[in-house]
């Protein structure tokens, strides 16, 4: 019913405000990588995909840490591809070099300028840059929401803050 459907897309919209409300604040507030964090992605990425990892912002290391640790969480049979996807689901956003402030303008605002457009690409550019260094077809496959969908489905919950 129409009265049901907009219900629906209250309340979708209201999750949606809510997660971002929640990733602007957690991104003000985080806090660098300890030893123990740093050695647990080491363990998980190839040497190529450390160095792309390494230009994630710090907001952007520790929420591929929280979310990597969701997914060990919900599903802790998912293997060291789906790991390294947890880590490496956001990095196109690199590419845009946008700070928090920005981030926030550009989801606002929708892709207006080059770097914003980069920003609201940044899945696919994320994918156009693993494929580059020779991921694993797996973790693109995953990133591309291909594969095993109750691994997807963890991925998905894991990032979803």
């Amino acid at each position: 019913t129409p009265i049901r459907e907009r219900i629906w897309a209250t309340d979708l919209l209201t999750n949606h405000a809510s997660h971002l409300c929640r990733r602007f604040f957690s991104s003000i507030f985080s806090r660098r990588l300890n030893g123990v964090e740093m050695a647990q992605v080491h363990s998980i990425l190839s040497a190529r995909e450390m160095d792309l990892w390494g230009k994630y912002q710090n907001i952007d290391q520790r929420h591929s840490i929280v979310v990597l640790n969701r997914l060990n969480v919900l599903m802790p049979t998912a293997g060291r591809e789906a790991q390294a996807a947890a880590l490496l689901h956001d990095i196109g956003k690199s590419q845009s070099q946008l700070g928090v402030l920005l981030r926030v303008v550009a989801t606002i605002v929708g892709p207006r300028t080059r770097r914003f457009s980069q920003y609201h690409r940044h899945e696919e550019t994320g994918i156009e840059l693993l494929e580059s260094i020779g991921s694993s077809d797996v973790m693109i496959s995953l990133l591309k929401g291909v594969g095993d969908p109750q691994l997807i489905a963890a991925l998905t919950a894991a990032d979803n803050i």
